[in-house]
């Protein structure tokens, strides 16, 4: 995507997912439908230095990825990365199917000014032939994506200045998308045609997304996610913030922890995203989705989702990559690599932006 693309030949690649706690990455090898993960790894994101969804100290960034880099046994020489948030926007718009290469890039550049509301000069752009338009197979459904070129341009320059070269850089939730087809082998199913919703819990975010037949088809971010949580607990238990996070992710919060603040957390993220499936519902004319798709850091809390397939009467998947790591049971469930996985795969898998 955007002009990195290695096209014509398999390149293996870390896949490097820039979070705003942490910075992780992840390793594949093997083939397409049987693969495993060789290495994955964190390191903790500087503080102050990726500021809505933008690396904004290059040099601090850099040093916190030779760390990660250290980390991973027998990696690549290259990676891909992901834009994410609000520097990103995906669209799919409908063009006549007879237009040449040409005639569509040309066609799409001209569009892109409607499409897309970030000024032209800012951006850069890609788009991906989806197929024949179902209501109308005189025409193509073509994914345009576009993101702000800084955004690009500072994790491209801080992964290269690490000591790795980048090949690709795509859109996070269409790389979540390719890690759930991946790890959920039955969508790839004919037949199957399920509407699947995709829940990404960060620390400062909620991503939503939809997906059928392996298509995103539907997008919405929002500010919600694990920082909630931690700050609820702060102000609960009059603690600092840093405390919090700590007693969160080490799970060594009071036992009335869950009655007191787990609880009304847990009810306004299922308020969340019961919303987001009724917007999705009432714009796309889908009455329902199938099946319910978590990842994120913000997802690991235990028995997250058990309590949202009793709550909403859904199918609730919970993928964890660290099983595929090949070295036994795994103590930790690895739903936070998701999008670093779905970066990974782009070492051998064709697959849309």
């Amino acid at each position: 995507m955007f002009g990195f693309m290695s096209q014509g030949h398999t390149t293996p690649m870390i896949g490097v997912d820039f979070g705003s706690q942490t910075i992780k990455a992840v390793v594949v090898s093997g083939r397409p439908g049987k693969f495993q993960i060789d290495a994955c790894a964190e390191v903790a994101t500087p503080k102050g230095s990726i500021q809505d969804y933008q690396l904004h100290d290059i040099e601090k960034v850099t040093q916190a990825l030779k760390q990660l880099l250290k980390l991973l046994s027998n990696r690549p020489k290259f990676a891909a990365t992901a834009v994410t948030g609000s520097n990103v926007i995906t669209k799919i718009t409908q063009v006549d199917s007879k237009l040449s290469p040409l005639e569509l890039e040309g066609h799409i550049q001209l569009e892109a000014e409607q499409l897309i509301p970030f000024p032209i000069d800012e951006i850069s752009l890609d788009f991906e032939i989806l197929g024949p338009n179902l209501n109308d197979p005189t025409r193509n459904d073509v994914l345009v994506s576009a993101a702000r070129t800084d955004s690009i341009n500072g994790r491209v320059n801080a992964l290269q200045d690490s000591g790795v070269q980048v090949k690709v850089v795509d859109v996070g939730l269409h790389s979540l998308g390719r890690a759930v087809m991946n790890m959920l082998p039955e969508l790839q199913e004919q037949d199957e045609h399920k509407v699947c919703a995709l829940v990404d819990i960060g620390a400062v975010s909620l991503t939503f997304g939809v997906m059928l037949d392996g298509e995103i088809i539907y997008s919405r971010l929002q500010s919600f996610g694990g920082d909630n949580f931690t700050q609820s607990i702060a102000s609960f238990y009059n603690m600092s913030m840093d405390d919090a996070e700590r007693a969160k992710v080490q799970n060594s919060l009071p036992a009335d922890a869950d009655m007191d603040v787990l609880a009304p957390y847990i009810t306004l993220l299922i308020q969340q995203i019961r919303r987001n499936i009724q917007l999705f519902c009432s714009s796309s004319g889908y009455r329902s989705v199938d099946m319910l798709v978590l990842s994120g850091g913000g997802s690991m809390i235990p028995g997250l989702s058990q309590q949202l397939a009793m709550e909403m009467q859904l199918d609730v998947r919970h993928p964890d990559p660290a099983k595929l790591m090949g070295k036994g049971e795994p103590s930790v469930h690895g739903a936070k690599y998701m999008t670093a996985l779905g970066l990974a795969l782009r070492s051998f898998t064709p697959c849309q932006i």
